[in-house]
């Protein structure tokens, strides 16, 4: 969109030539004699140069307003997956699942919306859904995790990193990287629940219950 001016700087120069038509045409009208008429041919020639330099004036000031209204917005940081020669040991692959030894929980290696093909990881593009809807997910085996169960797959040795994923990526690999806020199964209130978020710090945020993040489920034991 090609950025404009701001109103007062397009009023200012209507205004302008309006008071040049009207100064002009009452001195014309009131002059009865030639000596009269040379004056407001004079105040004529006075009052258009000056609004000829209003009018510059008016220009340069709406090219200075339309060259910062153009100006790029500052780049902001690309998130990037940090490369690992191996997974941490506290992990145990199974296809599609993931053991984690320290919490005694298997989670799903894919977000939902994506499953896991051998060979190729996690294909298919995650889902974000409100955390009312993550509810019918929930069923004898898996489950939202809690809070605390989420928080617990942060690498806090990324925290200090702002760019990168704060999750092991080999044990979860294939996350979309513009969709990184998970719900947990923690609420909140009747408008609010918990989710967290894998960049950055990784502090788990209250958010609205009608937002649409992504969900990774869990279940205890192996």
């Amino acid at each position: 969109m090609k950025p404009t001016a701001p109103p007062f700087l397009q009023f200012s120069r209507g205004a302008l030539l309006a008071l040049a038509v009207l100064f002009s045409y009452n001195a014309l009208a009131q002059s009865h004699s030639t000596e009269a008429s040379g004056v407001a041919m004079q105040m004529t020639k006075d009052l258009n140069s000056a609004v000829q330099q209003g009018i510059a004036t008016m220009n340069s000031l709406k090219r200075n307003v339309d060259v910062n209204a153009a100006a790029p917005a500052v780049a902001t940081p690309v998130i990037t997956k940090l490369k690992m020669d191996k997974m941490n040991s506290r992990y145990v692959e199974n296809d599609g699942e993931i053991y984690d030894r320290i919490t005694n929980l298997t989670w799903s290696r894919c977000s939902l919306g994506q499953r896991w093909v051998n060979s190729k990881g996690c294909v298919g593009m995650v889902r974000q859904i409100s955390f009312d809807q993550a509810q019918k997910y929930v069923n004898d085996q898996w489950r939202l995790p809690t809070r605390a169960e989420l928080t617990g797959l942060i690498d806090h040795t990324k925290t200090s990193i702002p760019t990168v994923l704060t999750i092991d990526s080999q044990a979860f690999p294939d996350m979309d990287l513009t969709k990184l806020y998970y719900w947990t199964a923690t609420e909140e209130n009747t408008s609010f629940a918990w989710a967290v978020l894998f960049i950055d710090s990784g502090i788990p945020s209250i958010l609205y219950r009608s937002h649409r993040y992504a969900v990774r489920l869990v279940h205890s034991g192996k």
